[in-house]
C-alpha cells in the first residue's frame, strides 16, 4: 500500500465545495484483504487507538456507520480505513472536519482516490501520513508494505507529536 500522489485542493473542486486532500491510493495486495479478512486482529487495534472511530456514521449516517462498515459482510478496503483515519487523526488534533469519499479508479483494479476535509493544509496532509503508518503497523508481518513502521514504533508517541506538531 502506497501514496501514488497527492493533490491538495485550496477550495470547491470536483471531490467536495470545500478544500481537500485527494490521494492516490495504490492498495497493492493488499486489495485482495478487506477488513472481514484482516479480522479483529486488526479492527480491534484500530479501534483501540482513535476510539472516535466508533462515532463515525460512513454510509449509514449514524454512530457506528463506518464500524459496522469494517465488520458487516466483506467489510471495506484499506483506502477506505486510510480516509476516517485521517479525518479522525485531525478531529483529535482540534479541527473539525468531517468529510471524506473513497472510491476506486476505473481500468486501475487495487488503485483509490482517496479524498478528505482539512482545515490546515499542513496539518491535513501529515495526517494522511500518520494514518497511512497506524495502518501499516497494525498489520500482520506478512501483509506490511514496504515503508510500514517496525516494532519498535509507537502510535501514542506519534499521534501526541501530530497534535503538538497541529
Amino acid at each position: 500500500m502506497k501514496i501514488e500522489s497527492t493533490n491538495v485542493y485550496v477550495g470547491p473542486n470536483v471531490f467536495a465545495r470545500f478544500p481537500g486532500i485527494r490521494h492516490v491510493l495504490d492498495l497493492g495486495d493488499l486489495e485482495n484483504w478487506p477488513t472481514v479478512r484482516l479480522g479483529e486482529d486488526f479492527i480491534g487495534p484500530l479501534l483501540e487507538s482513535l476510539p472516535g472511530l466508533h462515532d463515525h456514521g460512513c454510509s449509514y449516517k449514524e454512530p457506528g456507520g463506518f464500524v459496522r462498515r469494517m465488520r458487516e459482510e466483506e467489510g471495506t478496503w484499506l483506502g477506505h480505513v486510510m480516509e476516517h483515519v485521517a479525518i479522525e487523526l485531525q478531529v483529535v488534533a482540534g479541527s473539525d472536519v468531517s468529510f471524506g469519499r473513497t472510491r476506486s479508479i476505473d481500468g486501475r483494479p487495487g488503485f483509490y482516490n482517496m479524498v478528505f476535509q482539512y482545515k490546515d493544509a499542513t496539518v491535513g496532509r501529515e495526517a494522511g501520513s500518520l494514518a497511512l503508518e497506524l495502518i501499516g503497523s497494525l498489520l500482520p508481518d506478512e501483509l506490511k508494505f514496504n515503508g510500514a513502521p517496525g516494532p519498535d514504533w509507537s502510535f501514542a508517541e506519534q499521534r501526541d507529536r501530530f497534535i503538538r506538531f497541529a
